[in-house]
């Protein structure tokens, strides 16, 4: 009689409810509704989609006693894996073992993900890998590395049978807080950052700072700087824990290297990482399709993806000249104090990252940024500035060409006071044994081993 309740029940819900009995994935639901004129000559329809994910600050998530991977897997007995090489290298056997100890079938797919790898041909190689694994619908691929993998791995997902759920496990701070968790895969095309893309935020995030003890001091540089951009615009809180960390954070690789376990630099770390990462996500998932540009997380990316490429600049320092630039045009408006100003540009240059590269003297190239970047934006510059203190934020929608050239010929003037006269510490990828992008064709990259 049991059996015949939940025949009856099924049979009822695949009207009511089909979610509840033939979903694709746990992970999204959506629904329509649908009206139209007595001749059905005429149709109006809204849809609307739910997706569901969890975001976690976590430590040593390979530990055999650490259960959250191993719950994720166990009931499918399988795991395919999108693995960096630089991650593989460090916790191959690690990861091995992990998945070995709770029986769960491990499929590695290893890939080089520098950001000369971010093309097109990445994206294709994966989408083979899949279809030969024969990856379901229903199966979560898990993505280990950082912010490029992540932006690649996802885009793959998002376009394997129109979208594949995926979990995000971080190794780097620019995927810990922004590019893991986000919504926004993508790839390079034609010379443009992130010209091919797609939303599809990972059911799963995970940030794990044991992780950055194995990493080149450049490249947490540049990753403290898409901290430094939720602090600006978002989160005061965060920017006072900023300048309380200091470059100790980075000399400590967030407290993961030689530091006792009660040094104060632990806990700042692990704030520092939460903040973050609740700024980011209370920013993007609120408008998980872009559907406006009110975005405080875009502070210091309307000029620098023009620049970026063409310089050869490590990512996270083209945002903080981006970040430098955008805050002296809050103080120009009077939306910010000097002192404000000084002190955003005191955080930026205290952490080594740029405020100024020899680019900008290239006025045309960075105004060609602001025409295509109008053009992302629906027809709107939208770009996002401090204003009204550090932590609050608001939106420059004009700007003249001339206007633009002068400020970066006042800019320039205005950071010559600064350490360095405003020059980064590594700031090009080949400073960290990245190849230069702007060397080499995207068409070319994607290299996979």
């Amino acid at each position: 009689q049991d059996g015949q309740y939940y025949k009856d029940l099924a049979a009822r819900l695949v009207i009511e409810d089909p979610h509840a009995v033939y979903p694709t994935s746990s992970y999204r639901e959506s629904k329509g509704h649908t009206v139209s004129t007595d001749d059905d000559q005429a149709v109006e329809a809204v849809m609307s989609f739910s997706t569901f994910t969890s975001i976690r600050v976590v430590e040593n998530v390979l530990n055999l006693d650490q259960k959250i991977l191993r719950d994720m897997y166990i009931a499918l007995g399988r795991c395919v894996c999108v693995v960096d090489t630089n991650v593989e290298r460090f916790y191959s056997e690690q990861l091995e073992n992990y998945f070995k100890h709770h029986n769960i079938h491990l499929e590695k797919l290893v890939y080089r993900a520098m950001e000369v790898d971010k093309g097109i041909g990445t994206v294709e190689r994966m989408l083979g890998d899949f279809k030969r694994l024969g990856v379901s619908r229903n199966a979560p691929v898990l993505v280990i590395g950082g912010g490029v993998l992540s932006d690649t791995a996802g885009l793959a997902c998002a376009l394997y049978h129109r979208s594949t759920p995926y979990v995000m496990l971080s190794t780097s701070i620019v995927a810990g807080i922004d590019a893991g968790p986000s919504p926004r895969t993508c790839c390079d095309g034609f010379g443009y950052k992130n010209l091919f893309g797609a939303y599809h935020a990972p059911v799963l995030s995970l940030t794990d700072r044991s992780f950055f003890k194995t990493l080149h001091p450049g490249w947490l540089r540049h990753g403290i700087a898409e901290i430094i951009k939720m602090s600006v615009t978002k989160n005061e809180y965060l920017f006072n824990l900023l300048e309380q960390g200091g470059p100790r954070l980075i000399e400590t690789r967030f407290g993961t290297l030689d530091c006792a376990a009660d040094d104060e630099i632990q806990v700042i770390s692990n704030k520092i990482l939460g903040a973050a990462m609740r700024s980011y996500v209370e920013a993007e998932y609120d408008n998980l399709y872009e559907t406006h540009q009110c975005r405080p997380h875009a502070y210091g990316h309307t000029w620098s993806p023009g620049f970026e490429i063409a310089a050869g600049l490590l990512h996270g320092h083209a945002v903080a000249i981006g970040m430098g630039f955008g805050a002296f045009l809050s103080f120009k408006e009077n939306w910010i104090t000097e002192d404000e100003f000084n002190r955003i540009l005191r955080l930026i240059s205290s952490y080594g990252l740029s405020l100024w590269n020899d680019i900008l003297e290239n006025k045309e190239q960075v105004w060609g940024a602001q025409v295509k970047m109008v053009e992302k934006r629906g027809g709107n510059l939208a770009a996002p500035l401090p204003k009204g203190g550090i932590g609050k934020c608001g939106y420059l929608n004009e700007m003249t060409e001339a206007d633009l050239y002068n400020n970066i010929s006042e800019y320039k003037v205005v950071v010559q006071s600064y350490p360095r006269a405003g020059l980064g510490i590594e700031p090009l990828c080949s400073d960290v044994g990245l190849e230069d992008p702007s060397t080499v064709g995207t068409e070319t990259c994607g290299h996979h081993h």
